[in-house]
């Protein structure tokens, strides 16, 4: 049971490197998760759906906050201290792992049965943050290496905001030039 409690606090901290752009695709308007805590932030106008000037404005925007030394590019450091920053904020907001296996534990024993992580996933609107788990390298590949398209070991604005777009026109599944509540979920 100690193994299956250390596992899912371990879990749990690799839930908070879940971030940037690709959070949008499970992003929900009104949620109280971090997608929908970005795509709020994104949905400038507050119409319920992110356009692609919204989109590409908020992309603007975290490229200026992670050149942090203003040179117009943004370094591999200055990328993984933004990364570090963000999962810090969004473990803020989660609370403390202790905390989260003492709500799931609903009998008190020490251990979280299957039942009892179904339970807690049920009040939590059926989410299963084990699914969204793992580092952001793992499951994408390494993103700054996508991003420096002509490899020079930095990105640069225009780079940054072409995978935006990138990633922009793989969210709007629909096409139709904004992306909607649930739009770039997978599996929809």
């Amino acid at each position: 049971m100690k193994k299956l409690k250390y596992g899912l606090l371990g879990t749990a901290a690799a839930l908070a490197v879940a971030m940037t752009l690709p959070v949008l695709s499970h992003a929900e308007p009104g949620k109280h998760g971090y997608g929908g805590h970005i795509f709020a932030m994104a949905d400038k106008d507050k119409s319920g759906d992110v356009t692609k000037d919204e989109f590409r404005a908020a992309a603007e925007a975290r490229f200026a906050a992670m050149d942090k030394n203003g040179d117009g590019f943004v370094s591999k450091d200055e990328m993984q201290a933004a990364r570090a920053e963000m999962r810090s904020k969004y473990e803020e907001r989660r609370g403390d792992p202790a905390e989260r296996f003492a709500r799931m534990d609903a009998n008190g024993d020490g251990a979280v049965t299957l039942e009892e992580m179904q339970a807690a996933r049920k009040m939590h609107g059926g989410k299963d943050d084990a699914a969204h788990g793992g580092k952001s390298e793992d499951r994408h590949g390494d993103r700054f290496a996508r991003l420096d398209t002509d490899g020079d070991g930095k990105i640069s604005k225009a780079e940054f905001l072409a995978g935006a777009d990138r990633m922009f026109e793989r969210l709007d599944r629909n096409g139709d030039g904004k992306i909607e509540r649930g739009e770039g979920r997978k599996g929809d």
